[in-house]
Order: C-alpha cells, then sequence, then structure tokens
C-alpha cells in the first residue's frame, strides 16, 4: 500500500518534525456555509494522483506532488472575492498519523498572495478522522496551502480540500451591473461606465477586470473606471459588484477596446514596379523593410550618334578661346583696352 512505504523514513521524521499544532476533531455539524465550489490547482501532480482528488468529495483518492521537491502548493479558485470562515483538510482515513507544515494564503488575483494562517505544522490522525479543520477570516478569491513540509511521506498529499464560507448572514448576490460601455477620453485613458447594482443590503463595491485579472476596484456609489493603457493594446473589460458579505455579482458581460498599431508600414511585402532598375538594385527592395538594400534606377542614357569613330571635342575651360574662332584668351591687362 502505497502509505506504508519507507516506515523507517516516516519514524525518523517524526523525531525531526517540529511541534504538531494539534487539529480539531471533524465535527458532524460547525457554524460554517457548506463547502465552497472551486476549482482546484497546484505546483505539480503524479500521474495517477491528480489534483482534481481534493475536490471529488472522496477521501480514498488523493493528491500527491513531486516527491523530494520541497516546497509546494495547491489552490482553490472560488471563482469570486467570498468570505471564508473554515477549511477542511483530508487525507485518506485508514493512512497513519503524520504532521504536515504549511500555511494558508489568500490572493484576490492568483498572482500575489499574503498569509491568513502562518507556517506550522498541522497533525492528521487516524484517531479524528485524518482530517484538520482551521478556522480562518479572510475574504479572498484564491486560497492556497504552502506545504514545506511532510513527516509521512517526502512530498506534499491532500485527499480532500474543503473551504466553507461563515453560516448564515447574507448570502444573496447582488445583481450584475448594466450597460457597460467605454470611451477614450485620451491617447492611453480608456474610461469605463456602467449602470448600478441592485442588492437586499446594498452594494458595497465594484471590481474592474482587465482580460480576465482584477484591475481595480470602486466604491459601491461609483460608476464609472478610468484605466490606462497603451494605444495598441486590446483589452477586454467586465465589472462584477459586491456588497458587504462578500458575495459577488455575475460579469457584467464583456466590451473590448480593439488597440491600434500606429506607424505601421502600409507598403510593407506589396508589388512594386519601376521605370528601370540598375544591376541589382531592384525595385523590391524599395518595400522589403531593409535599409541595406536599395532601388537604383538606370543612368543617363547616350545619344545615339556618340558612336565609335566620333571623337568628342572637349569643352573648353572658361577664358580659353574656341578651337578655329581666331579669338584669343582675354587677359587681365587688356580689360577695357578694346574699342
Amino acid at each position: 500500500m502505497r502509505t506504508r512505504r519507507l516506515l523507517t523514513y516516516a519514524a525518523l521524521s517524526l523525531l525531526l518534525a517540529p511541534p504538531a499544532v494539534a487539529a480539531s476533531e471533524a465535527p458532524t455539524a460547525f457554524a460554517a456555509a457548506e463547502a465552497a465550489d472551486a476549482t482546484y490547482t497546484a505546483s505539480s501532480q503524479l500521474p495517477g494522483y491528480a489534483v482534481s482528488n481534493v475536490g471529488d468529495g472522496n477521501q480514498a483518492t488523493y493528491w500527491e506532488s513531486t516527491n523530494n521537491q520541497f516546497p509546494q502548493w495547491i489552490q482553490a479558485d472560488l471563482g469570486a472575492a467570498t468570505n471564508i470562515a473554515r477549511l477542511v483538510l483530508k487525507l485518506p482515513s485508514g493512512w497513519e498519523a503524520r504532521t504536515q507544515t504549511f500555511s494558508v494564503q489568500g490572493s484576490g488575483n492568483g498572482a500575489s498572495f499574503s498569509d491568513l494562517v502562518p507556517s506550522a505544522g498541522h497533525r492528521f490522525d487516524p484517531a479524528t478522522g485524518n482530517t484538520v479543520t482551521l478556522d480562518i477570516t479572510g475574504n479572498t478569491r484564491f486560497v492556497r496551502l504552502n506545504i514545506t513540509a511532510n513527516t509521512g511521506w517526502p512530498a506534499a498529499q491532500l485527499s480532500e480540500f474543503e473551504v466553507h464560507g461563515p453560516a448564515g448572514g447574507d448570502t444573496q448576490p447582488p445583481s450584475a451591473p448594466g450597460n457597460l460601455a467605454y470611451t477614450e477620453p485620451s491617447s492611453g485613458k480608456i474610461r469605463l461606465t456602467w449602470s448600478a447594482s441592485t442588492d437586499n443590503t446594498g452594494v458595497a463595491g465594484y471590481d474592474v477586470y482587465a482580460n480576465g485579472q482584477l484591475r481595480g476596484s470602486v466604491g459601491g456609489d461609483v460608476l464609472s473606471y478610468t484605466d490606462d493603457q497603451p494605444d495598441s493594446a486590446t483589452v477586454a473589460y467586465s465589472v462584477r459588484a459586491r456588497d458587504a458579505a462578500g458575495n459577488q455579482s455575475p460579469s457584467s458581460g464583456t466590451v473590448t477596446r480593439t488597440g491600434t498599431r500606429a506607424g505601421t508600414n502600409l507598403a510593407l511585402g506589396k508589388p512594386i514596379t519601376a521605370s528601370s532598375v540598375q544591376h541589382s538594385y531592384v525595385a523590391a527592395n524599395a518595400n522589403d523593410d531593409s535599409v541595406t538594400t536599395y532601388l537604383g534606377g538606370g543612368g543617363v542614357s547616350e545619344p545615339a550618334d556618340r558612336g565609335a569613330g566620333i571623337q568628342r571635342r572637349p569643352r573648353p575651360c572658361r577664358g580659353q578661346a574656341q578651337p578655329g574662332s581666331g579669338v584669343g584668351p582675354a587677359h587681365a591687362d587688356d580689360r577695357g583696352r578694346r574699342a
């Protein structure tokens, strides 16, 4: 059986592990809402031990990370910023006891995380159903376990990852914002506007998303947002309302600002012809996007009567008499002496 591998390793790890935080017994009922639906991802997974196992409702199946490569992480995406009250984490009920060291982190955008619970050792014990329950307070979309050690096996392991919200209170989300539109008041500026959402307890704020990522937030009485984007960027925007309990509305729908390509060479790659070319300086060089090649036209053509056997008469210099004219060159000393 996979969990009984290398018992000597496990025993040694138990001796070296930091003191574990005692897990509360898994209660049959507690003051928290049902587990939220979530999408799960992880830093790594072994074939046959996929991260999706932590959300399948089956404690016998589990996720396992790449071995001997701590730290590892696993996270739940709740789809929207949500108030959370409790985590319920499980390993298969028949496994030997072990302690896993991890912190609990939260994020609104999946990129920047902060600690909700600092790193500590948490003991999974078959006497308590191999379940660890953590009471936690926060409002977040992403909930991550950052796992740095496991006394039972040199990898991160988890069979169920439940995120529960607070029991009771307001659970009704606002309506979706309507009539989302944008204008461009100046270069590099995009101004979004929308119509107000409604909510049974009042709208606390609006979250603005750009290309699926949280871009910014405004208060519940503000119905516009100005974003800074380069003119060349194509950006898809949506807006969601939220109330004081953290319930978030459906999306407003999407509007897309298509970026421009200022300064594009419209002639690039198009056919080009010329009246004449010189050697390899062909017409196509004029629009091949290279400054090292160029178009060169032909030189001035010679008249037809300047062929072989005709001697060209040299052009006289200034002040020199034309041959056969009978006129000598003028000199400075006889200027003005001619009648």
